[in-house]
């Protein structure tokens, strides 16, 4: 069941690494770890969701894009996007927003925890139950 958002917000406040998992206090790839996301490249990079949620996410890119992979006029990227890290926030128990510095520029990270394996479990099957 996720935290009061407000805790969870406040818990991560507190923390000096914004990679450091909530639950188990790693900087390292953790068992906590439901998705990281970055939100601005738009894509997952990691965590048991990540195959589920970049399927997704080229399934609506695929249906709204013409045969040359341009957007259809009508399709807002950002909004669709934003609307399936909305669905994962609602499944984790604690996210975490940071940005990320390296390689030729800076991104967006977002990353989403769950403070036992049933609650990932739980939180894949609800998110594969809607695809």
């Amino acid at each position: 069941m996720p935290l009061d958002s407000k805790l969870a917000e406040k818990k991560m406040s507190s923390r000096s690494n914004p990679n450091e998992c909530p639950f188990c206090h790693t900087t390292d790839s953790c068992s906590h770890l439901l998705l990281l996301v970055d939100k601005t490249y738009r894509t997952a990079d990691g965590g048991p969701l990540m195959k589920a949620f970049n399927d997704r996410w080229h399934a609506i890119w695929e249906e709204n894009t013409n045969e040359d992979g341009d957007a259809n006029e009508d399709f807002d990227e950002r909004e669709y996007f934003e609307g399936l890290v909305e669905e994962v926030q609602s499944l984790a128990d604690i996210t975490n927003t940071h940005d990320h510095e390296g390689g030729g520029g800076s991104s967006e990270y977002q990353l989403f925890f769950c403070e036992t394996p049933e609650n990932i479990k739980a939180a894949i099957l609800s998110f594969e139950a809607t695809e």
